[in-house]
């Protein structure tokens, strides 16, 4: 969370729309402007004519009213949907870390049970060879037996390019050097989710950060569309003038100063071209986002739905590998040992009982690994943890 770039630019992002908000409600900067007017080309003298003078004027612009609160509402929303892409973002996040790890957990394991079997494989071709060597056994079985022990290896080759693979997409997570080592991973143990689609689908409705962000960008149009109406108003225009003047013969009043009040509107004749449409734009974009917010919670639901069942599935599966496929291989490998110790079964049958045993234990240490993996994947979906019990 803390190293990641994404998260960090994303932050930055939301920052950026926090800084408009107060800048957005704020009026108009207003104008101080200085003028040195109706100064005669002959002699340039502020004192030949009453005329001549210099000038001081403020003038500040007044906004219709509701037209500052509409921007500001819509830079607000804006700021609030660039946060809720940035909290969607961390659950992805959390998320990505979480599947890179169960997956070297996963093969973490599959090694571990493949260089178990391969050492197993090697003595099975020792008995063989001796066997063979003494006339009890064929050659067949040292072949089989040999090339048994040559897949191993080629197995064993695959996983552990694969866990490098695996290593290299957590370290770009976590934004260090992809060729980091990863040290070697905890055992990963099955956990039960307390949980229904209703309740979860609930749950997801009001938590998922990338429905707030539409929820947010929908009254952001909202307040945008307010203010094109607001804008398509007059907008008034106060000003304050002190005129400084030099001219004293033949003046009534003896050179004296001069001060002005002005007031004026804008002439909003062009409303119809551009606030009108600024306003049908709001609104066409109000609605796009109703019918992608709609989208988004489709799927979240259909997210929710199926990986409620994959959750299921693998549970169900990683139960009966347990409590059934596991010690019914691990008996039937038990009896084709004893059987095979006294001739009653042959070489063929003691190496496929091997090599299913452990085929079974990587597919049932699979789907523990694929249990936890889709449970945060819905974590991710839902935007919210939840408690698991061991």
């Amino acid at each position: 969370m803390s190293a990641n770039p994404g998260l960090d630019a994303l932050t930055r992002r939301w920052e950026a729309f926090e800084a408009r908000v107060r800048p957005a409600g704020a009026l108009d900067d207003p104008v101080l402007k200085f003028e040195a007017s109706n100064i005669p080309f002959g002699d340039l003298d502020f004192s030949s004519s009453p005329m001549s003078g210099k000038q001081i004027v403020f003038s500040q612009s007044i906004p219709f009213p509701g037209m500052l609160r509409a921007k500001e509402e819509a830079a607000e929303h804006a700021s609030l949907a660039a946060e809720s892409d940035l909290r969607d973002r961390e659950g992805t996040v959390v998320n990505l870390v979480k599947q890179s790890y169960f997956t070297l957990a996963f093969l973490d394991r599959a090694i571990e049970v493949t260089e178990k079997n391969g050492g197993l494989l090697q003595n099975f071709v020792r008995v063989a060879q001796i066997k063979y060597a003494v006339g009890k056994g064929l050659q067949l079985d040292v072949l089989k037996a040999q090339v048994s022990l040559s897949a191993l290896q080629a197995r064993l080759i695959r996983l552990r390019t694969q866990r490098a693979v695996a290593e290299s997409r957590l370290n770009l997570v976590l934004n260090r050097a992809v060729d980091q080592p990863v040290g070697q991973t905890d055992a990963v143990m099955l956990t039960t989710l307390d949980t229904d689609f209703e309740s979860m689908t609930s749950t997801a409705m009001e938590s998922r950060p990338i429905l707030q962000k539409l929820i947010h960008a929908r009254r952001s149009f909202e307040a945008k569309e307010r203010l094109a109406e607001a804008l398509g108003k007059p907008m008034m225009m106060f000003s304050l003038g002190y005129r400084q003047r030099d001219f004293m013969a033949f003046d009534p009043v003896e050179g004296g100063d001069f001060f002005s009040v002005g007031v004026g509107i804008t002439l909003p004749i062009y409303r119809g071209r551009k606030q009108k449409q600024m306003a049908a734009e709001a609104r066409a974009n109000a609605s796009m986002t109703d019918a992608r917010l709609e989208a988004t919670r489709q799927q979240v639901r259909f997210n929710v739905r199926s990986l409620l069942l994959a959750i299921d599935e693998h549970k169900q599966e990683a139960d009966l590998f347990r409590t059934a496929i596991l010690p019914q291989a691990e008996q039937s490998l038990a009896s084709a040992r004893a059987g095979y110790a006294v001739d009653k079964v042959d070489f063929l049958t003691l190496l496929n009982n091997q090599l299913t045993l452990l085929n079974f234990e990587i597919d049932a240490y699979r789907h523990v690994t694929e249990h936890e993996k889709k449970i945060a994947e819905l974590e991710a979906v839902v935007g919210a943890r939840f408690n698991h019990s061991l």
